[in-house]
């Protein structure tokens, strides 16, 4: 038989309180018995633990249930303000904080563009927007469990470091160690796209055992992959990277290095520049009446108007970017079989037309018979769903059940 070690125990004694917790939070109330049942623990066990819960104010006894012929049981629930999650999204365009408290509600939210790419600059923004968070809302320092910062690009796991980013330009950026010089908080870093899926599947609740691909597709294109096990990284860490899949030859140059890459063809950002690129050569077109012939204002949303009022170049450069992020969903799932697929991100709100042409890429390219049960769906989570998802990492990742 396996002797466990002080540490196996430890981590077992971490695992049943976490346990225990999420069920409680869950159910919203919940007594004793019920917890064990659904948790797997001995009745002794679970008391134990609530018992300690209670007496650190991290849940209370909310009232009593209704009796199966006893004593009516006392029902458990969690105490919303006893912690706070702070969750960061840095997007190419702005800077997204929330705060959550105990329960998960998302209590504080705010938003500032993204001025600069620099980075001591962009870290002083994060960093100043989660005070002012904690501030405003007047959370004491001691009620903070953490900040959990999503960002674009390849993060190194464990160190928070921004390995590279191509959409800021960063590279070896030490950006969770600098967080933590300016804040007096817990921080960890983690790719935006994992933090993105993370946020969706909390709010829509799929099937537990499910394998769930997430595609960001905004001024960059990502995703990320959760497995019934938690979130896939891979043996370097760097899985997801979608939009670097290479689909055309001799394609157009990348911000990764390589030629040819979907996010070069079809992220918002190509889309605006191939527009770019034919109003220059001369192409007819209303896009240009939609920049007010300024293109250094030109935005994909422009491009995705004029397709709407039947314009053809734009028509043109729509049809192809969901041709290759077709052909781009149809590999992921020839290989991993999922159960659903989340498309997320500014572009998947330019109406159904992008999002059914995707759908028919899709089945253009996927292999016969292979992926019959996906489900191709839009996230409906909102604009600060990255930012939420920054604050489950906190709250999945750091063990505050046990310290307090």
């Amino acid at each position: 038989m396996r002797k466990f070690t002080k540490l196996d125990l430890s981590s077992v004694t971490a695992n049943n309180r976490r346990n225990v917790f999420n069920c409680i939070l869950e159910a919203n109330q919940i007594n004793r018995s019920a917890i064990a049942e659904k948790v797997g623990l001995s009745i002794p066990s679970v008391m134990s633990i609530t018992d300690d819960l209670i007496q650190k104010g991290i849940i209370y006894v909310a009232g009593k249930g209704e009796s199966s012929g006893g004593k009516r049981p006392e029902l458990l629930a969690v105490v919303p303000d006893r912690f706070f999650f702070i969750g960061v999204d840095v997007g190419r365009t702005s800077v997204r904080v929330v705060v959550m408290n105990n329960c998960r509600e998302i209590i504080y939210k705010a938003s500032k563009p993204t001025e600069s790419v620099d980075p001591d600059q962009l870290i002083g923004l994060m960093a100043e927007m989660t005070l002012n968070s904690v501030a405003e809302t007047k959370i004491p320092d001691n009620k903070i469990v953490g900040v959990g910062v999503a960002m674009p690009g390849l993060i190194e796991r464990g160190t928070g470091r921004v390995l590279f980013s191509p959409n800021f330009g960063w590279s070896n950026i030490p950006l969770q160690d600098e967080l933590k010089k300016r804040l007096p908080y817990k921080v960890l870093v983690e790719n935006a796209n994992r933090a993105l899926l993370i946020g969706e599947i909390k709010n829509m609740q799929p099937k537990a055992d499910s394998c769930i691909i997430g595609v960001n597709l905004a001024y960059g294109i990502g995703s990320a992959i959760v497995f019934p096990n938690g979130l896939y990284y891979g043996v370097s860490g760097t899985s997801g990277e979608i939009g670097h899949v290479i689909v055309e030859n001799h394609g157009s140059y990348c911000s990764c290095g390589n030629y040819g890459c979907i996010e070069s063809i079809a992220s918002g950002e190509a889309i605006a520049r191939q527009a770019r690129t034919a109003i220059v050569n001369k192409i007819q077109t209303s896009i240009v009446e939609k920049c007010g012939g300024d293109l250094n204002k030109l935005e994909a949303k422009m491009v995705f108007d004029a397709a709407k009022e039947g314009d053809q170049l734009a028509m043109s450069i729509i049809k192809k970017a969901a041709d290759y992020i077709g052909k781009g969903l149809a590999m992921a799932i020839n290989m991993l079989d999922p159960e659903q697929i989340i498309l997320c991100g500014g572009l998947t709100l330019n109406g159904d037309f992008f999002i059914d042409m995707i759908k028919k890429s899709v089945s253009k390219y996927q292999m016969r018979f292979a992926g019959g049960n996906v489900q191709i769906v839009v996230g409906k989570s909102g604009r600060y769903v990255t930012a939420i998802g920054g604050a489950w990492i906190v709250a999945n990742n750091i063990d505050f059940l046990s310290d307090n």
